[in-house]
C-alpha cells in the first residue's frame, strides 16, 4: 500500500517538472516581440502621391507634347496679330510662356478631390486621421505639381528657353517668388471652398471648369488685362483673380511702379483671409452636416 503510494506521489511529481520544464523552455525560446513599426513620416501623402503620378509615362509624354503645342500655338497666333509690333510680339511671346509655366503651380485639383471624398464617405475617415485634413489636401496637390513641373515644366523651359533669352528683361525676382507662393495659397483657398461646396451641390465639375476659364480670362493668364475691353477689365480689376497671373507677371516685367506693388500685395494678403475664414466656416459646416450610421 505505501509503495503505490510511493510511486502515485513520484509520478505526480513527475508531471508537474515535466509540465514546469516545457514551460520555462517555452518561455526562454519565445521570440521577442517586433518592434513597433516608425510612425509615419510628416510628408508621407506628399512622397505617396509624387510616386503615383511618376508611373504613367505616357500619359506624361501627351502632357508634355500638349503644353509644348499649345504655347506654339499662342505664339503665332501673337505674331500674327502683331506682326508689324516687334516689341509687342516679344512681349506677348515671353508673356505666353511664362503664364502657362506659372499655371503649372497651382493646384486646381483639390476640388475634386474634396468632393470625391465627400461622395464616397472618405472624408469622414480623413476627419479621424493624425493628420490636418487641408495639411493632407496640400500634400497630394503638391505632389501633382512637383510631378507636373519636372515633367512639363522642365520642358517647356528647354524647349522655349531660346525665345525666353532673346526677349530678356525680368525683374523683382524675389518678389516675384512672394506672389507666386501667396498667389498659390489664394487658388488653393479658392478650389478647396468649391471642395466642400459639395455637401450642397449635386456635382461640382461644371463649376470648377468655369471657375478655371474665369480664372485664366480675368487673372491675365490667357491675355494680358490691359487688352481686355473697359467692363470686363474693371470686373478683372475688383476680383481676387489677377493675383493669381496678373500680378506676378506685372512684376515680372516691371510694369508696377514701387507704391502699387505694396498696395497689391496688401491687398492680396486681405483676400488670403477672406477665403481663410471662409473655408474654416465651410468647413465647421461640413463637420455638422456629417451623419455616421450606428454611432
Amino acid at each position: 500500500m505505501c509503495d503505490m503510494v510511493y510511486s502515485l506521489i513520484l509520478a505526480d511529481v513527475g508531471i508537474l517538472l515535466h509540465r514546469f520544464g516545457s514551460w520555462h523552455w517555452s518561455e526562454e525560446q519565445a521570440a521577442p516581440p517586433p518592434p513597433p513599426p516608425p510612425p509615419p513620416s510628416r510628408l508621407y501623402f506628399f512622397v505617396i502621391n509624387l510616386k503615383k503620378s511618376l508611373v504613367y509615362r505616357w500619359s506624361a509624354l501627351f502632357s508634355v507634347i500638349g503644353s509644348v503645342l499649345v504655347i506654339a500655338i499662342n505664339v503665332m497666333l501673337w505674331r500674327y496679330l502683331y506682326g508689324h509690333q516687334q516689341d509687342m510680339v516679344a512681349y506677348m511671346t515671353k508673356y505666353t510662356i511664362i503664364a502657362n509655366i506659372i499655371s503649372m503651380l497651382y493646384p486646381r485639383g483639390i476640388a475634386g478631390t474634396i468632393s470625391s471624398r465627400v461622395y464616397d464617405g472618405s472624408f469622414i475617415i480623413d476627419l479621424m486621421r493624425p493628420v490636418n485634413f487641408f495639411a493632407m489636401m496640400w500634400q497630394r496637390e503638391l505632389a501633382d505639381i512637383c510631378s507636373r513641373f519636372l515633367l512639363r515644366g522642365v520642358a517647356v523651359l528647354l524647349v522655349y528657353a531660346p525665345l525666353l533669352i532673346e526677349n530678356a528683361g525680368y525683374y523683382n525676382i524675389l518678389q516675384v517668388c512672394i506672389a507666386l507662393l501667396l498667389g498659390h495659397v489664394l487658388f488653393l483657398l479658392i478650389y478647396s471652398l468649391l471642395g466642400f461646396s459639395s455637401f450642397i451641390l449635386i456635382e461640382i465639375w461644371p463649376f470648377s471648369r468655369l471657375l478655371d476659364d474665369t480664372i485664366r480670362l480675368l487673372g491675365g493668364g490667357f491675355i494680358p488685362l490691359a487688352i481686355l475691353p473697359g467692363g470686363i477689365r474693371f470686373i478683372a480689376e475688383i476680383m481676387p483673380f489677377k493675383y493669381v497671373y496678373s500680378f506676378p507677371l506685372k512684376l515680372l516685367f516691371n510694369d508696377l511702379g514701387e507704391g502699387e506693388n505694396v498696395l497689391n500685395f496688401a491687398v492680396l494678403g486681405i483676400w488670403i483671409v477672406i477665403f481663410s475664414v471662409s473655408n474654416l466656416l465651410m468647413y465647421r459646416f461640413a463637420q455638422r452636416k456629417i451623419t455616421v450610421q450606428g454611432g
